[in-house]
């Protein structure tokens, strides 16, 4: 329900500006993915940058999909945009926050009460065709440890007899 609000409206503006954000984790996570790859960051510093990101790149994305549902129920109701100062009222009267609790109710449903439903599954089973592959054979071919002389495969970078380096 709208309760006279536009949803719609305020979950795309709370769109935009997570995709805005979303873009500058997005570019700072690079810089600090070049950073990491120079030695220059720890590890503890890049999963912080990669965390980060995933975090919000998951919060865009499930808001989207909120704006995907809101798309559909005006859709089907013929909803017209009413105010822009758009999100979803709650019970108390109060606003819905961007937190996971503005997106999905006590009873784990998305939205602001159960109007939303998953569509059935199909029940026609999938079909695979058979693919042929070929895998390259592994070249032939043996040589001697340098250290302890021992046969060993040809590309073999350590001696499987005496663990030395080739």
């Amino acid at each position: 329900m709208s309760f006279g609000v536009d949803t719609l409206g305020g979950l795309t503006e709370k769109l935009k500006l997570l995709v805005n954000d979303t873009q500058n984790l997005y570019e700072s996570f690079i810089d600090a993915n070049q950073l990491y790859k120079q030695g220059k960051m720890n590890d503890k510093e890049f999963f912080a940058k990669i965390g980060e990101y995933l975090v919000a790149t998951s919060a865009m994305n499930f808001l989207a999909v909120r704006v995907i549902l809101e798309l559909k129920t005006a859709m089907e109701k013929g909803t017209t945009i009413k105010s822009p100062t758009g999100g979803t009222p709650t019970p108390s009267g109060q606003q819905a926050g961007f937190g996971m609790g503005g997106f999905v109710n006590a009873g784990g449903m998305a939205g602001p009460s159960s109007e939303y439903t998953m569509p059935s599954p199909q029940m026609q089973e999938p079909s695979f065709k058979p693919v042929e592959i070929e895998l390259p054979r592994p070249q032939s071919g043996t040589k001697n440890c340098i250290i302890c002389g021992a046969s060993i495969p040809a590309k073999a970078k350590f001696c499987s007899k005496c663990g030395r380096s080739q």
